[in-house]
């Protein structure tokens, strides 16, 4: 038998983990006819490979089983989805001699907790998260709103708008009325700073990944 999933594909742009149409088709238990015309009518988002192939992205798969009632089976369950994660802190002085940085490092710490289920990709900034976001292929994306290398909301805004990174999971970091204007801006999660040790559990929860 053929392998599927992340092992069969050789993507031809990013190292985005994509699903074949024949994929789709076994995941909702239908023939590729039917994947082909719900493509065709924009109900799942798609690209098509040079050859005119489909290929779904993990992330838009999820949404679309989901929003059908259809099960996750676990060839998209038992993936370990990747993460784009940007400071989400504020500016820390320098530790005391003798005093470990991790002790006081909330973005080590973040990362070391994600790290537990999720491939992690640090980056210095929020603006050098997102760039390399499509070209890494990471399902996720872990923003500070309060970074002053984005606009906070309205990047997430047009993140969201943009064909090109919708499918990706945006999870805005931040205090107060940020929160709030992140979710409206399309953010799956907007969690504040005391509630950062949720987040592998909440990200996993909507990745749709064990």
């Amino acid at each position: 038998m053929a392998p599927r999933g992340r092992a069969a594909l050789k993507v031809e742009t990013a190292a985005a983990l994509l699903y074949t149409g024949q994929d789709v088709a076994r995941f909702c238990e239908v023939d590729l006819k039917t994947i082909h015309h719900w493509a065709d009518r924009g109900k799942i988002p798609h690209h098509r490979t040079e050859g005119r192939h489909l290929r779904f992205r993990r992330n838009d798969v999820v949404r679309f089983l989901r929003a059908h009632a259809y099960p996750l089976p676990e060839e998209l369950t038992a993936v370990r989805a990747q993460a784009a994660v940007a400071p989400v802190a504020p500016a820390l002085d320098a530790p005391s001699e003798g005093e470990p940085t991790e002790a006081i490092d909330p973005d080590e710490q973040l990362a070391k907790r994600l790290s537990s289920r999720f491939v992690v990709r640090r980056h210095g900034s929020a603006v050098a998260a997102i760039a390399r976001a499509l070209v890494d292929g990471v399902d996720a994306l872990v923003l500070g709103l309060d970074d002053p290398s984005i606009a906070g909301a309205r990047t997430v805004a047009a993140l969201k708008a943009s064909t090109d990174s919708a499918f990706l999971v945006v999870v805005a970091v931040g205090e107060g009325p940020a929160l709030d204007d992140a979710r409206a801006a399309g953010a799956e999660l907007a969690l504040a700073r005391r509630d950062l040790g949720g987040l592998p559990r909440e990200l996993g929860r909507v990745l749709g990944v064990g």
